[in-house]
């Protein structure tokens, strides 16, 4: 599967701390060798077509399929921001 970061993403994450940004490496990761990106653990769709939900401890990130490729949004929560 084809995947875009989008800017604001990696902004987010660069303020994650490192283990954080591990466990999402490994995510990417399994998403680039899948069809759909309910296959990988811990990502849900959501009520909204195309959108999708990817759970790593406590934040939650927001995922969109468009002409099969998977933009990875932004932070829809993120513990380590107050």
């Amino acid at each position: 599967m084809e995947i875009v970061i989008e800017d604001l993403f990696i902004d987010q994450l660069q303020k994650c701390p490192t283990s954080f940004q591990q466990k999402f490496r490994v995510t990417y990761q399994q998403l680039k060798i899948v069809d759909t990106p309910t296959e990988v653990k811990n990502i849900y769709s959501t009520s909204a077509k195309n959108y999708y939900k990817l759970y790593i401890e406590e934040s939650k990130i927001g995922m969109k399929v468009k002409d099969s490729t998977l933009h990875i949004l932004c932070f829809l929560y993120n513990q380590y921001f107050e």
